[in-house]
């Protein structure tokens, strides 16, 4: 088992942290008593009051650890660690989110699907949610810029005895980036994931990019899986996913009308319920969506 996990040396899987060193301790901690080699870690800490306990725990684990002052958001903080993997001669990169579980034994099944099937730049797993394993939350996700790019997962919330599924969903727009693996050649050709964004939709971004500018390929392997928790959508979430919508809808010639409108809707609705943090998210979403810089 160790011997075959070592073959992939040239592996770099990388975990983002801010505000969740238990989370990120216990990935770390999993992933190296099943075998994996302390220098195929990489923990970047996006200026969280955990950076010291993390700065700790790469001299304890022998792990690498990436520090930054600067809290730049998911793209910045997974690009540094990108750079310094690519620095140590690393050519396939695994993104994690801190509270997702994922086996090694899948994590090289990944690994294998990439490095046998040529033509696939970007894979990830099935993700199922940590409190009901049996449950779906994505096999691949779509998004459907008629409709100002809203974003759905393809068997969300179903069961997986009730679902047929191929190995390989190739019909999808994006993979989820609490488990994303890519080879270095995707970087070559569109570059890194575009910071600006700062928090949702750059990954769809960034798979949007490499569908539409190259002919690499992306997939979900629907017969391995990884478990995820998710939290309740806070006013600081829908702010993030009003904007970026609206700037993917720049981006990539989306419905501007339909988000900006639907928004709206939501923001009034807010309004009557005395939700003002959130009536206001909505609206500042709108309006540097339209009129701030990419």
């Amino acid at each position: 088992m160790e011997k075959r996990f070592n073959e992939m040396n040239d592996l770099a899987i990388i975990i983002l942290n801010y505000n969740s060193f238990d989370d990120t301790r216990r990935e770390v901690d999993s992933l190296l008593k099943e075998g994996l080699l302390e220098k195929s870690i990489y923990v970047v800490d996006n200026d969280s009051k955990d950076k010291n306990d993390i700065e700790k725990l790469g001299f304890q684990k022998n792990i690498n650890t990436i520090l930054s002052n600067h809290n730049g958001g998911y793209a910045y903080g997974n690009n540094l660690a990108i750079k310094k993997a690519l620095e140590d001669g690393k050519k396939y990169f695994l993104l994690l989110n801190p509270d997702i579980e994922i086996s090694l034994a899948v994590i090289h099944k990944l690994y294998t699907d990439l490095h046998e099937l040529p033509n696939l730049g970007i894979i990830g797993p099935r993700i199922c949610y940590r409190n009901d394993r049996h449950k779906i939350f994505s096999d691949g996700g779509l998004l459907f810029p008629e409709k100002g790019f809203a974003g759905d997962h393809i068997n969300y919330e179903k069961y997986k005895e009730n679902v047929k599924a191929s190995d390989y969903n190739y019909n999808i727009n994006y993979v989820d980036g609490s488990a994303l693996m890519f080879r270095k050649e995707i970087l070559d050709n569109v570059g890194f994931m575009n910071e600006t964004f700062f928090m949702y939709y750059e990954e769809s971004e960034w798979c949007l990019r490499l569908l539409t500018k190259t002919k690499w390929r992306i997939a979900v392997n629907t017969q391995y899986e990884a478990y995820n928790l998710f939290t309740k959508r806070s006013s600081f979430y829908q702010y993030y996913m009003t904007r970026n919508r609206i700037w993917l809808c720049r981006l990539y010639n989306g419905n501007i009308k339909y988000v900006t409108k639907e928004r709206w809707t939501l923001a009034r609705r807010a309004l009557k319920k005395g939700k003002f943090s959130m009536a206001k998210a909505y609206v500042q979403g709108i309006l540097h969506g339209i009129y701030s810089k990419i």
